[in-house]
């Protein structure tokens, strides 16, 4: 059964996860090559000729901002890298109980011999690999533009891994609270939505905290907070450190909503087929 379970979980994910890390491959690939077309002292004077505010956006100094490392990294803290991120996250984890009872297949899976527990976690690890692939083919995506790419100075496509570890970070952290916002629910679009709302809601507060100086406490109430990939790319030095303090944060508050989750699920009475 649990064998049975695995290729379940495999072929719902399989499509979702091959959209989502060929689209982060390209996408890291082509800003790689964007990159490459950008006059650095032309966008060092644009930088600083913006207010302030704006410039506090990108969590790091103009300066940095103006090398190649600096840009590339910015592809980390893309839109699309974050919205593809949030799709694979949320999608997956409101599939792992909600999903499931809103389809009418979580009664007969559960019928089977086989645990709650074993239910849960194989969807889970599915999610976290597929959340492995998908930072990696980030990474990936940038390395085969450095490497198809000519520079005017050498940029080592390991100084981006950092970066890469807070995407998957990231990742584990929205699926693990998926999972438990879909743990209590039986409609999957509520689950997609108030996930969704967090999501939003986390990044306005990023965005708040940024732009004014006087509201940068509101980043201790957010988890995008912990979310600083340009930050790692431009202190080499410290980048493992800042690794460790951020994705501490993500793994363990996700590592908890899973916990939770399995808490709920293996304990909670289960409606009949919506």
């Amino acid at each position: 059964m649990n064998r049975a379970l695995w290729f379940k979980s495999i072929r719902e994910a399989r499509l979702l996860l091959l959209s989502c890390a060929v689209l982060m491959f390209i996408f890291n690939w082509i800003f790689v090559w964007v990159t490459s077309l950008v006059d650095l002292s032309a966008l060092r004077i644009f930088l600083k000729a913006l207010p302030p505010e704006m410039q506090n956006l990108s969590g790091v100094s103009v300066d940095e901002v103006a090398t190649y490392s600096g840009r590339i990294a910015l592809a980390y803290v893309d839109p699309v890298v974050l919205m593809v991120a949030a799709v694979w996250a949320i999608s997956r984890g409101s599939d792992a109980v909600s999903g499931e009872i809103n389809r009418g297949t979580m009664e007969l899976l559960i019928a089977q011999p086989v645990r709650r527990f074993t239910v849960l976690w194989t969807q889970a690890t599915v999610t976290i690999v597929g959340g492995m692939l998908i930072a990696a083919s980030c990474l990936l995506g940038t390395a085969m533009g450095l490497w198809t790419i000519e520079f005017d100075e050498p940029i080592k496509a390991a100084t981006f891994i950092p970066a890469a570890t807070n995407i998957f970070g990231l990742i584990f952290f929205l699926a693990g609270t998926s999972t438990l916002a879909s743990s209590w629910e039986s409609y999957r679009w509520r689950t997609v939505g108030l996930m969704g709302g967090v999501f939003i809601i986390g990044l306005i507060i990023k965005v708040m905290a940024r732009t004014v100086s006087k509201l940068d406490w509101l980043a201790y109430f957010t988890f995008f907070g912990a979310f600083e990939p340009q930050a790692m790319v431009s202190n080499t030095d410290r980048a493992w450190e800042l690794v460790l303090r951020y994705n501490s944060l993500l793994l363990g508050m996700g590592l908890a909503a899973y916990i939770a989750a399995t808490v709920i699920f293996c304990r909670r009475d289960l409606p009949a087929p919506l």
